[in-house]
């Protein structure tokens, strides 16, 4: 995400700690997973991962709203807009709102290159960074930009509900990321090329005749080209646990093949899900799942294999 900066003192705030540490991922609490929808109106939450998931759930913008004490700036909006009746009718319905302190959300202001005060960030429903709006506004230019919010999430959700997801095959079965040929191999991404996901973000069937075995698990490859990207940097092409759902593992302490239909890519690198559900656990708090993966233990690696050979490391 590009940085804005702005010139006037008279509106923004600028912030004076660049350099910062980030704060390490935390579980999210039950009260926070049981979110009752009533709570989200009318409000500004101030808990980043609460807001982030009912958004989620609500398929709503997450608007947020970065801030200090210290902010002049940040004091006036907080006194004459955010808090006033034609602001808080919207918050709820037009966006799940949160208020970010800079001061106690470092990793916040890092991920997001937050450089002045106030700053205010919009996340689209389907995930996307569609807005940065720097400085404070008057009460109605405010009301003006949620409705704008509220418009652009529309359109959002209107293309997720009528697409159809881009899979490799056009039946609607869930295809294991993981499959065993007849002579009992175990072939990564479906016999797909894992050169391809990465890099060009498509599904492309890989040849007999280009196939690198990693840690127990066959990949086929499209090209001498793509064996030789593979072999430089395997971990760079390779699904975390060649495919298996890290969610699974952790919850129920077995390893399961994820799901071609379930899979994201996180940080570069694919992850594939059993489910859509145990997908937007991870999609929640990524951070989470991967520091506690190597703790995780599994009730049946004979048939992973590879589960042993170092791949529960972070």
């Amino acid at each position: 995400m590009s940085v804005y900066t702005v010139t006037t003192l008279l509106t923004v705030c600028f912030l004076a700690t660049p350099e910062m540490n980030l704060d390490s991922g935390t579980p999210a609490t039950e009260s926070q997973r049981e979110i009752k929808t009533p709570e989200s109106s009318g409000r500004w939450f101030d808990s980043y991962d609460e807001a982030r998931q009912l958004a989620a759930s609500k398929k709503l913008p997450l608007l947020l709203h970065f801030d200090a004490t210290w902010c002049g700036a940040c004091r006036r909006m907080d006194r004459d807009v955010l808090h006033r009746r034609q602001v808080t009718d919207l918050l709820g319905k037009a966006a799940i709102g949160v208020k970010i302190d800079s001061d106690q959300h470092r990793k916040l202001i890092s991920e997001f290159k937050i450089s002045t005060l106030p700053t205010e960030v919009v996340v689209l429903a389907d995930g996307s960074v569609d807005g940065r709006y720097v400085g404070a506004v008057s009460l109605d230019k405010y009301v003006a930009r949620l409705k704008t919010i509220s418009g652009k999430n529309r359109d959002v959700v209107a293309s997720q509900d009528t697409q159809t997801d881009d899979l490799p095959e056009s039946d609607s079965h869930k295809r294991s990321c993981l499959i065993v040929r007849h002579d009992g191999k175990v072939v990564g991404v479906g016999g797909f090329s894992p050169v391809a996901l990465t890099v060009q973000r498509e599904w492309k069937k890989g040849n007999d005749q280009f196939v690198v075995a990693h840690e127990g698990v066959d990949y086929f490859l499209q090209s001498a080209d793509e064996v030789a990207q593979f072999n430089e940097d395997p971990d760079r092409y390779i699904p975390k646990l060649h495919g298996c759902d890290l969610v699974e593992l952790y919850r129920e302490n077995r390893a399961t093949a994820g799901s071609i239909e379930y899979g994201a890519f996180y940080l570069g690198q694919a992850f594939f899900f059993a489910s859509l559900e145990n997908r937007e656990s991870f999609e929640n708090n990524p951070t989470w799942f991967l520091g506690v993966m190597a703790d995780a233990r599994t009730a049946n690696n004979e048939r992973f294999p590879f589960l042993n050979t170092g791949m529960m490391d972070n």
